[in-house]
């Protein structure tokens, strides 16, 4: 990206800000939206937290993301706040209001998670939901269950005071009575916290009525994350039985031990990943009154999730003879990585040829195994170099796959050279025609959009060098 005289400037500010994931959104959709703009993190410390914000307006800063611990306190220095925003007592975006010299809070926390229970399929509407926690991301939680119109909602937390207060608050604003706080401290000492493998049978007397899978549960409490990455703050496998939704707002690890419960139960576990995306997303059009395309949204969302479960495998793609076995072999052992072959693997697991496959099976069928192969090495494959066959990108569910496996390079070649590196080749039933060549500059010609859309970055193969080739191929993402 040129960064010039007319790049914009938007930022976080918090503390800490070193592990922020923010520049990866941020950054990603300005260089696929083509917008000349960067994002930098800010660490600020409490003290300094009003005239930091003053600091970046006349700085001519177009926005702000806010973080922990500053998104109750920040509300202090804008000139506006969101309605939302104001009601959850909590501001995360920050948009520059050149009419008021200052900026306005926005809850973008809130908006994300809603833009992904929609994209999800999931609807609040006249359900009856459980918030599991009753910290700042839960009172977002309940705040969007009440927008999209949620019948009945629990806010289950360990003491009973705080959830109350939100129960209170949300009911006085929407003017109704949806929202109860529970926590079984009826029963217990005035204060005393109460064992979460105990709180749920002790759930009102609505309990008992619950039907089986009918619940839609938010777990917005930290527990899940490392190093407790192996409990969920419910145990009651009981509980479990009735919910037919879960979402957990902890997106690290991928499958949180709650989201395990809720599927060995047979209800749909999801995530938070997406809600950190949408935050973005949603902040990002603000800044810059614009609306992204879907299609940019997922292919930062690719590159956010390689980036936060740490895929760092490297995938190669290309047309036959381009060298990906060749230099996928040699690349593996110059970084100590493993080696796998998709054409080799489809074979193995099928206990037949690819050739046997196309001939007794068709090629749909030899498209829909590449698929599941790729859904199951996205799933497993860890420091290894990927090796594909030269049709497995054409899909567009494909190249997507590959990219949530890995850093997809596309190794490119001129027609003359491949065909002088395969001619000799008897096992290639693409030489059998008549004119081989032109049958290969046809095929690459067809191919050559779809195989750049699927890669991060397009290797040149043709001069042969493999130390050349393989220090592009080897240098850290």
């Amino acid at each position: 990206m040129l960064i010039d005289g007319n790049t914009r400037l938007i930022g976080l500010i918090g503390n800490p800000v070193e592990h922020t994931l923010s520049p990866v959104i941020h950054n990603g959709l300005s260089v696929k939206m083509g917008i000349s703009s960067v994002y930098v993190p800010f660490q600020v410390e409490g003290e300094g937290l009003d005239q930091a914000v003053k600091g970046a307006y006349e700085l001519n800063i177009l926005g702000m993301n806010v973080t922990v611990p500053h998104k109750n306190q920040v509300l202090e220095s804008l000139v506006e706040i969101d309605e939302a925003a104001k009601q959850i007592g909590a501001v995360n975006t920050l948009v520059r209001v050149e009419a008021k010299h200052g900026y306005k809070g926005y809850n973008t926390d809130m908006m994300g998670l809603r833009r992904q229970i929609q994209e999800d399929g999931i609807s609040l509407k006249n359900e009856t939901v459980v918030i599991l926690g009753a910290g700042g991301a839960a009172k977002a939680v309940v705040y969007m269950c009440l927008l999209e119109g949620a019948g009945k909602v629990y806010l289950l937390n360990r003491t009973l005071e705080k959830a109350k207060q939100i129960a209170d608050q949300m009911n006085r604003i929407w003017k109704d009575s949806c929202m109860t706080a529970a926590s079984g401290l009826e029963e217990n000492p005035e204060g005393a916290d109460l064992s979460p493998d105990k709180v749920i049978p002790m759930l009102l007397a609505d309990y008992g009525k619950i039907r089986e899978q009918e619940l839609i549960v938010f777990q917005a409490t930290a527990v899940g994350l490392a190093p407790n990455d192996r409990q969920a703050v419910l145990e009651d496998a009981e509980f479990y039985k009735k919910i037919k939704t879960g979402v957990d707002l902890i997106y690290n690890p991928a499958n949180t031990r709650f989201m395990q419960m809720v599927a060995e139960q047979g209800g749909k576990a999801y995530n938070s990943l997406k809600m950190l995306l949408y935050q973005g997303v949603t902040a990002y059009e603000l800044w810059h009154d614009i609306t992204i395309p879907q299609e940019i949204v997922e292919e930062v969302y690719v590159d956010l999730k390689r980036r936060v479960y740490k895929k760092d495998n490297r995938v190669l793609i290309g047309f036959m003879g381009s060298g990906k076995t060749t230099f996928g072999k040699a690349l593996a052992g110059k970084l100590g990585m493993h080696f796998l072959d998709t054409d080799t693997y489809i074979e193995k697991q099928a206990g037949k040829s690819i050739a046997d496959i196309f001939a007794e099976d068709g090629e749909e069928a030899f498209r829909k195994l590449e698929t599941e192969t790729l859904v199951y090495l996205r799933d497993h494959l860890e420091n290894t170099v990927l090796a594909t066959g030269g049709g497995m990108p054409l899909r567009e569910c494909n190249a997507r796959l590959l990219k949530e496996t890995g850093r997809v390079f596309y190794l490119t070649a001129a027609p003359q050279v491949i065909y002088d590196r395969i001619k000799d080749s008897t096992d290639r039933p693409l030489l059998q025609g008549e004119n081989p060549y032109g049958r290969i500059c046809e095929l690459m010609k067809e191919r050559k959009s779809r195989y750049e859309a699927a890669a991060d970055e397009l290797v040149d193969t043709n001069s042969n060098d493999m130390e050349e080739i393989l220090d592009v191929l080897s240098k850290p993402f």
